[in-house]
């Protein structure tokens, strides 16, 4: 008996597509260290000067799984992908029509069914141009220290003034926690084009230790541990496309004061 219809499917990239493509469920090391300096001051006036020295170092290891080859990434189908999977077989859309003009009656169902079976009907796969290969982060580990200096010089007249020097500094280890804790770097390998995007993933903020020292008005010493992170900025924007297949590399950004330098290798 005709149940439903028949699903649309998407047709799998070719032979020749995935010649390069790694076994699903190979499994490869990947260690990155991410690394970030900037610089900052600020004149307010001709009273209050600020300064900023940050560097901060990301280190992490990964180990990732090679998911299935499929036509498009993590970013999901483009338009013109869309486009085609919506796009109708004219054999499909005739079945639809003689499936609706049956109203449900069972007569009708069975007749339109055996129909199908003397046809041998099968419908076409839906042609969606594309292959990809994402690999997976299984667990990471990693470790993130900071070395920043911020400076102060307030001139606010009288015994108003003061100088401050704040340090923040110190390491902390990142464990292994599996596929719920930080998974730090996917890896998108576009076998169709001959390129390969990295999607590298900040570790949430940390505490580490922050020292003031402060003279003039309120001088005295503060310490306490709040929590940092390598920007605390949230960027989904992929690295590369690095042309070939996945590969050892480093990249870098332009980032507010400063740099950010991504370095990674890949070991089988």
């Amino acid at each position: 008996m005709l149940a439903g219809l028949p699903a649309l499917m998407l047709a799998l990239p070719s032979a020749a597509q995935t010649q390069t493509a790694a076994r699903e469920g190979s499994k490869l090391i990947a260690e990155f260290t991410a690394t970030v300096k900037t610089k900052g001051r600020f004149q307010d006036g001709a009273n209050a000067l600020t300064t900023s020295a940050v560097h901060r170092v990301l280190k992490g290891r990964c180990q990732l799984q090679a998911g299935a080859v499929v036509p498009y990434g993590l970013d999901g189908p483009s338009k013109q992908q869309e486009k085609a999977m919506k796009k109708k077989d004219p054999g499909m859309a005739s079945l639809e029509k003689e499936h609706a003009k049956c109203k449900g009656n069972q007569a009708c169902l069975m007749a339109l069914a055996q129909k199908m079976s003397e046809q041998d009907f099968q419908p076409k796969e839906t042609e969606v141009e594309g292959a990809v290969q994402v690999w997976y982060p299984q667990s990471c580990s990693g470790a993130f220290t900071a070395d920043d200096v911020y400076t102060e010089d307030i001139k606010d007249g009288g015994n108003l003034s003061y100088q401050a020097r704040s340090t923040i500094t110190g390491t902390a280890t990142l464990p292994e926690g599996g596929l719920k804790g930080w998974l730090g770097l996917y890896v998108e390998h576009d076998l169709a084009r001959n390129q390969t995007l990295y999607r590298f993933n900040e570790a949430e903020a940390l505490p580490l230790d922050k020292k003031t020292v402060r003279t003039g008005y309120r001088a005295g010493t503060t310490q306490s541990k709040p929590r940092v992170g390598l920007t605390q900025r949230f960027d989904p924007t992929p690295w590369g496309p690095v042309k070939g297949g996945v590969q050892s590399g480093s990249l870098s950004k332009n980032i507010e004061g400063g740099t950010l330098v991504l370095d990674w290798k890949i070991s089988r």
